[in-house]
């Protein structure tokens, strides 16, 4: 079984991508080295030092070079904020438009993300496939306890900052060491997540300080079989079974020549195909161990067999959002968090986000205000599940 296969084995709702710059850069975003060089031409016309950025750039000592260069913004009187502000080459972190590979992203069954990527390329994705994500920014404590907690699953949580702040930016050596060695939630968060859930990094190289930061950080988990950490580099056939042994990350190598990353694509088209593979081979062995009898049985069946393929469980407060928007055919949105909130006693935030996911898995269809139904018979045994109960509560409220 090749590696791909194992990791859509794997693959699950609460898998956790990793998305790296490299990702950005076939949207016009700088690399590392290119950002910093930018940064270099906006001190030196501002009359600053930049020789000792240069040494460092000439060593490819990146974050080293970005340390040499925000000290001296501050003699100039500006920020790093001031930098993404005033240098127009810097508009393209707002301005890019997505390319194939973030439409990729999207389609993986998972919302799930962190970035240190400060463009908003993933977020105008998941707005154009019209599906809610929250976007999360560093030193956001609630939210980042909600993903802690597991209350909060569609997300993209931004831990080094994002052009929207531009005054939060992480990029320097001391600002690194801060995030990495320091005792903010964010790293609470990171530690916390990379312990219990699965990572998959796309976008980032094998000298990436992101993935080495998690790489050194898994030293001293690794010990513990139940991490499962998995990472699309380019050419790193021969170093496959060394990160494997040494921190326990499973490398998928993707080959590039003359710049040209277009295998990536084909990875993540082909994980995409073994994912769907999976959840086939699922769906049929319920269908399997709950064999249908007869006609009403088989309509029975579909909702089941259903909700194991998306969820590789049947998920209460699935069947209740499922049968209360086809009860309706289409319903408003606060309708039916008022149904499931106050009638049925569900959390506000795990109702969003079981709708998210649905959505996600086109098992039920949703506008900025309404929901609407899939035209499928889970549909229309969901809504005969709740059908007493959605009368009960229609009751309740013309009396009440």
């Amino acid at each position: 079984m090749s590696l791909l296969n194992d990791l859509a084995e794997e693959f699950n709702q609460d898998t956790i991508l990793f998305i790296g710059s490299g990702v950005s850069v076939p949207a016009g975003l700088p690399s590392w080295w290119k950002l910093v060089s930018w940064l270099k031409d906006y001190i030196y016309e501002l009359g600053g030092n930049v020789e000792t950025a240069d040494i460092f750039l000439e060593e490819d000592s990146l974050i080293n070079a970005a340390s040499a260069l925000t000290s001296q913004l501050s003699g100039l009187g500006k920020s790093l904020g001031d930098f993404f502000n005033d240098d127009e080459r810097c508009d393209i972190f707002r301005s890019a438009v997505p390319k194939e590979i973030h439409d990729l992203i999207v389609q993986l069954p998972t919302s799930s993300i962190i970035s240190p990527n400060y463009d908003l390329l993933l977020e105008k994705t998941y707005e154009a496939a019209g599906r809610k994500i929250q976007v999360v920014h560093k030193g956001d404590g609630e939210q980042l306890n909600s993903i802690m907690r597991n209350k909060l699953k569609s997300y993209i949580y931004k831990y080094h900052g994002c052009i929207t702040t531009p005054e939060r930016i992480v990029l320097d050596f001391k600002q690194y060491n801060a995030e990495k060695h320091g005792l903010s939630i964010d790293m609470e968060c990171l530690k916390n997540l990379i312990q219990t859930k699965t990572f998959v990094f796309i976008g980032a190289g094998l000298e990436d300080p992101d993935f080495n930061h998690v790489r050194d950080y898994l030293i001293h988990v690794a010990q513990s079989p139940n991490i499962e950490f998995w990472a699309f580099m380019k050419n790193c056939e021969r170093k496959v079974n060394h990160y494997k042994q040494e921190f326990g990350i499973n490398l998928i190598s993707y080959s590039v020549e003359d710049n040209d990353h277009s295998d990536l694509l084909n990875k993540i088209q082909e994980l995409l195909f073994e994912i769907s593979n999976v959840d086939e081979r699922k769906a049929n062995a319920v269908e399997f161990v709950v064999p249908a009898i007869g006609a009403t049985d088989r309509v029975s069946g579909m909702l089941r067999k259903t909700l194991v393929q998306a969820n590789e469980e049947v998920i209460p407060l699935d069947e209740q959002i499922l049968g209360f928007v086809a009860f309706f055919d289409t319903v408003e949105k606060e309708e039916c968090f008022r149904y499931l909130n106050v009638h049925k006693g569900s959390d506000l935030d795990e109702v969003s986000n079981r709708i998210d996911y649905l959505v996600q898995r086109k098992l039920l269809k949703a506008t900025d205000h309404f929901l609407l139904p899939v035209k499928e018979s889970y549909s229309a045994e969901a809504a005969e599940r709740v059908e007493d109960d959605i009368m009960e509560y229609l009751m309740e409220n013309k009396n009440g």
